[in-house]
């Protein structure tokens, strides 16, 4: 779980930066990510924005000193990391209500009429076709949404709560299509028409 940390408020992210150039300290608990870009009306001034881990953003806390801007941002730090952890849980909650059935859908890609065109490949077609659907991105969007450097995550894993309702939904469309011998394109399309039926 991390944040971007971006402090417009020309006093707070001197405060912010400074603590954060000390960067053997941070580093301890993780590596230091950052990316270069233009704050909005800085007239093109180019700033860094930080990405930190919760201990990254704890240990930085302590290193600022308490001034009313200081005081308004650890507040709004501490407000999204609440936001982050309940958003996390819900995702959590809704992966482990999907596995069940993610079983099912290993099992009826696996005994597919038409399984042996394509063998485990048909496994990673599949998930990625229910997953591009439900968040209308693409894989590598999907992947980009992966901040954690330490590890590989599934698309799966990087859904949010309501992406996964909606995973879970395609997922008892697309079982009866595989067991009836449905061939993958008719498979897409009707997956594909489901989605924008739903669209507000």
């Amino acid at each position: 779980m991390s944040l971007l940390l971006n402090v417009q408020e020309s006093k707070g992210h001197r405060y912010v930066y400074s603590s954060i150039n000390i960067k053997k300290d941070f580093e301890q608990f993780g590596k230091l990510i950052f990316e270069i870009s233009t704050l909005p009306d800085s007239r093109g001034q180019k700033v860094k924005i930080y990405q930190l881990n919760r201990n990254q953003a704890m240990l930085m806390i302590t290193y600022l000193d308490n001034t009313e801007v200081v005081r308004n941002f650890k507040i709004a730090l501490v407000k999204r990391f609440d936001e982050m952890e309940k958003e996390l849980q819900a995702r959590k909650i809704a992966r482990a209500v999907e596995k069940p059935k993610g079983v099912n859908l290993h099992q009826s890609i696996s005994e597919w009429v038409h399984y042996p065109r394509h063998g485990n490949t048909w496994h990673t077609i599949i998930r990625s076709l229910l997953a591009t659907t439900v968040t209308g991105l693409t894989k590598k969007q999907i992947q980009a949404r992966d901040t954690d450097w330490r590890k590989e995550k599934t698309l799966l894993d990087l859904l949010n709560s309501e992406e996964m309702e909606r995973y879970k939904m395609l997922e008892n469309i697309v079982i009866p299509m595989i067991e009836a011998g449905s061939d993958y394109e008719p498979l897409k399309t009707a997956i594909k028409a489901t989605m924008t039926t739903k669209k507000p």
